[in-house]
């Protein structure tokens, strides 16, 4: 049985707003949320019109492609110049990308010399490392159910649709009761852990307050710890993050074969 929009291959139109969604998720984690201008404006016009000329030969002459579909959207979309006619434009750009992806779904089988694989999906957290004095600030965990009696640094999950440092904001206050802002989180590590996590380490150039045990039902205790010499008794992966941030090394896998 198929639903609307499924074109003929039930529960793809399900498929391909996942991934889209999963993209956009990992689009956020790299570069934030970004507001840029549209860049769109009349002198698109000419173009957009050629592209639905384009269409129409390649239509009675029976070489109509997705490409000329495609193209046809975007370039109405570029010589757009009102918000919500350029939203509308966008949306079908959108949705005959989505259409696209379907249509090769719907193909069937790969071809020998190809591989169809499920696009991954990837769970990031964020770290953040708090310095002073030679030293970083770590929790001990207690009653979460994983690594408890471990030391940790503050970090957490990234949400849907928050970027990376405004998690690794939120993670500081909600963990040890101080205030950074975003734009003074500075990144100094990334490490993909087996097989499906990424972990993104920020450094605070500075912040408000003096941290403190803010979810004492997660944490027993708090403290600063050289960097040097950090416990043995530190969860492993950030135990080794820091090793690699000592030493200046941006990326790392971790539990890999």
């Amino acid at each position: 049985m198929t639903s609307d929009g499924d074109y003929g291959v039930p529960g793809s139109l399900a498929k391909v707003l996942a991934d889209v969604a999963a993209e956009r998720v990992a689009q956020d984690a790299m570069w934030g949320i970004q507001d840029l201008a549209d860049g769109t404006g009349r002198e698109g016009e000419a173009a957009a019109e050629k592209a639905k000329e384009d269409v129409a030969a390649a239509a009675r002459e029976g070489r109509l492609t997705w490409r000329h579909i495609l193209q046809e959207e975007v370039l109405e979309a570029f010589a757009e110049t009102d918000p919500d006619a350029l939203r509308t434009e966008l949306v079908q750009v959108a949705a005959v990308a989505a259409k696209w992806a379907q249509a090769l779904d719907r193909r069937g089988g790969p071809l020998p010399h190809q591989v169809r694989k499920t696009r991954f999906r990837v769970i990031v957290d964020v770290h953040v490392v708090f310095a002073r004095d030679g030293a970083v600030l770590l929790g001990r965990r207690s009653g979460t159910g994983y690594a408890d009696g471990l030391w940790h640094l503050p970090s957490g999950h990234l949400e849907e649709g928050e970027s990376a440092v405004a998690a690794a904001a939120r993670e500081a206050r909600e963990e040890v009761g101080v205030t950074v802002e975003p734009d003074d989180l500075v990144f100094v590590h990334a490490m993909h852990r087996a097989p499906e996590r990424v972990g993104l380490f920020f450094a605070a150039a500075r912040w408000s307050g003096e941290p403190y045990n803010a979810e004492p039902d997660r944490c027993s205790e708090i403290a600063w710890h050289p960097l040097e010499a950090i416990p043995e008794d530190t969860v492993d992966y950030p135990a080794a993050a820091l090793r690699a941030v000592a030493a200046g090394r941006p990326f790392a896998l971790h539990e890999w074969d």
